[in-house]
């Protein structure tokens, strides 16, 4: 996304990312990172399920999987992804041709 950033600014589109680590976690992988964009800390399984996040378990330790979404701007959702694994994400290309074609 970060790679993308300027064009979504462009397009008048805010990106946020949320992380299940909390503040200092968080903090430093903004920093390491350069992100242009904010990161919430701390999203947990109550936000998780209000997202629609699968929560499953790994090695003993709950897990909230990754979720995305495209929002309109009236707040409703334009598209979604959910995934378990690294395949599926959403590419920030694609979502920039979506959002030309569609928003």
């Amino acid at each position: 996304m970060e790679a993308s950033f300027a064009e979504f600014e462009e397009l008048g589109v805010k990106i946020v990312a949320g992380n299940a680590d909390g503040d200092p976690d968080t903090a430093q992988t903004h920093t390491d990172h350069d992100l242009s964009f904010p990161v919430a800390h701390t999203v947990d399984v109550a936000l998780a399920e209000k997202l629609g996040a699968w929560v499953g378990e790994r090695k003993g330790s709950m897990m909230i999987q990754p979720c995305e979404f495209v929002l309109r701007p009236d707040g409703t959702v334009a598209a979604s992804m959910y995934a378990t694994t690294q395949l599926g994400r959403m590419n920030p290309q694609e979502i920039l041709t979506f959002i030309r074609a569609r928003i």
